[in-house]
């Protein structure tokens, strides 16, 4: 596997741990089940995803819709895979990458125009540590955003607003969610 090949699978393992922490949950239950799970609306989102992983890392993995809420569900199998991610996921927490902010944006991003604002992208996650780890990844990044806190607290949003700092934020942070890239292209051109 090439340098650039091997890279690549890295950077989507840890992408994959990210979107977890954001959009799924790991299911650790020793001597009984090792998987993530992680849901979207869009089913080809995912599928790629699996498809990604299976070539890298030739992982069990599965898409399949959730008659609950109606939403996709890919699910990671197999003890030694979920608990490197798992171990990622934690890491990025402490550490926060580009990564970590793209996948947040892919999960938790809201993309619209708002009042007098061309672009406005939006990242609400309940106040604690993967909130502190948005806000550091941006501040590294050095990333212009405001922040407000909503549902008494409970809850912060962060807001990076107008073209010339969403345009800093695609330079930084990779997306993958074809819904999000769309969207962003869409208001950026």
């Amino acid at each position: 596997m090439g340098l650039s090949i091997m890279s690549e699978c890295v950077e989507l393992m840890e992408y994959v741990a990210a979107l977890a922490l954001f959009d799924g949950y790991f299911d650790i239950r020793p001597n009984k089940n090792y998987e993530v799970l992680v849901a979207d609306m869009n089913r080809h989102f995912l599928e790629s995803i699996c498809a990604e992983l299976r070539l890298c890392y030739a992982v069990a993995c599965t898409v399949r819709r959730s008659s609950r809420d109606r939403a996709w569900r890919l699910r990671i199998y197999g003890r030694e895979f979920v608990l490197k991610l798992h171990s990622m996921a934690q890491e990025l927490l402490k550490n926060p990458s580009q990564t970590l902010l793209g996948a947040a944006i892919d999960a938790e991003g809201n993309i619209t125009r708002g009042g007098d604002q061309p672009v406005r992208v939006r990242i609400v996650q309940r106040a604690g540590e993967k909130a502190e780890a948005i806000r550091l990844a941006l501040e590294r990044l050095g990333i212009p955003y405001s922040v407000s806190h909503r549902g008494g607290g409970r809850y912060v949003e962060f807001v990076i607003s107008n073209k010339d700092n969403a345009r800093t934020l695609l330079r930084s942070v990779r997306l993958r969610h074809p819904d999000k890239i769309s969207r962003l292209s869409d208001l950026l051109t």
